[in-house]
């Protein structure tokens, strides 16, 4: 692939539907932090990361997971198994009555032996300390341990790096080599399974995929 400079890659991500402004001030960052080499598979590579960083930071204005569910979605969202009926009455959001308690919501969802098994949260609070942060919403201590490892910077102790641009695209890019084979590339369903654990979203990453194609020939 080739090195793209700042105007480049902001004229990339205004052509997958980034807010002029805003793409402006990622394409310094996406210069920086995209070399030649830093993709395994160049272009293919980013083909498939960008709409997925895309789609989960919706379109980078959000670094840091928001948990302010309305209450009677939170049971069909996340599983009985995660959260029970009165706990997401409690702590819901219920319009003119009850704002969402964000921090509780996600110790909860993120937390008990779900939590332990599947993101490493062995601490009471670690289910809001690690919640999803970066474009591609890493979530968890033990993958903010793992990425911080593959990054050089302590993730655990300082989570809130995770939101801050390059550090943020520079563990995106981390996650993103780390997790996803060559062998899944143009793979969208599978990939989508891999950062979402499951289908949710697919039809827009599909939608920014062929955007970011097309805009990536430019």
């Amino acid at each position: 692939m080739k090195r793209r400079d700042a105007q480049q890659w902001a004229t990339i991500l205004r052509s997958c539907g980034v807010a002029p402004n805003t793409a402006k001030t990622w394409g310094p960052v996406f210069a920086d932090e995209i070399h030649e080499w830093t993709f395994s598979k160049g272009d293919a590579d980013i083909a498939d990361w960008l709409p997925e960083i895309l789609h989960e930071s919706a379109n980078l204005e959000r670094m840091v997971e928001s948990l302010n569910y309305k209450a009677n979605v939170l049971v069909p969202l996340f599983g009985a198994h995660r959260i029970n009926e009165a706990q997401a009455q409690a702590f819901g959001r219920i319009d003119g009555k009850q704002a969402a308690n964000e921090r509780a919501i996600a110790n909860i969802v993120y937390g008990g032996s779900w939590g332990v098994q599947k993101l490493g949260n062995v601490q009471a609070d670690d289910g809001w300390n690690f919640r999803g942060r970066s474009p591609i919403q890493i979530t968890g201590r033990s993958n903010y341990q793992c990425i911080g490892d593959l990054i050089g910077q302590d993730l655990v102790g300082v989570p809130d790096l995770l939101a801050q641009p390059r550090y943020a695209i520079g563990a995106c890019i981390a996650w993103w080599e780390d997790r996803i084979p060559d062998s899944l590339l143009g793979e969208t369903t599978s990939i989508r399974r891999r950062v979402n654990g499951g289908a949710i979203g697919l039809a827009e990453v599909q939608r920014l995929t062929k955007l970011a194609r097309v805009a990536l020939l430019t």
